[in-house]
């Protein structure tokens, strides 16, 4: 059985994803704290809402990106969901102060992102552990943990 089928399962999944996107783009921003013209990217915030509809069936519209699959186009490209892939939808963050040479990373605010994405993964990994605790306590072979 696949643990994706279950749909709370499967939006922890691809919170777990977004996370680690949004890590990758932060760390990014960092590394790039010191390079002249650099833009801090951001990733797009998720729709929680639109999350929900997708996987609970609910929603019969046909939106972008649902009803379309990913595909590398070139056997140079990164397979679906590989954090290449992930980074492409980082935009630049317009509006922010910009130093004099042109970079707009501003290292503490990146560094509370920082922060607050690996508390939002630790949150939803518990999560995740919470629900294999209660499956296989359902299953008979104890958890619960």
């Amino acid at each position: 059985m696949d643990l994706t089928s279950i749909p709370l399962m499967a939006a922890l999944k691809k919170r777990m994803q977004w996370l680690h996107s949004n890590q990758s783009v932060l760390s990014q921003n960092i590394a790039n704290a010191d390079t002249p013209g650099y833009k801090a990217q951001r990733l797009e915030k998720q729709d929680f809402s639109g999350l929900v509809d997708d996987l609970s069936g609910g929603d019969t519209r046909v939106r972008s990106g649902s009803a379309a699959r990913m595909q590398a186009s070139s056997s140079r490209h990164m397979a679906p969901g590989g954090s290449m892939t992930d980074a492409a939808d980082a935009k630049d963050l317009k509006g922010g102060e910009e130093s004099p040479t042109g970079n707009s990373v501003v290292l503490e605010e990146e560094m509370i992102k920082v922060a607050d994405n690996q508390m939002e993964y630790g949150m939803v990994v518990n999560l995740y552990k919470k629900n294999m605790g209660l499956l296989k306590m359902a299953l008979g072979k104890g958890g619960g943990g």
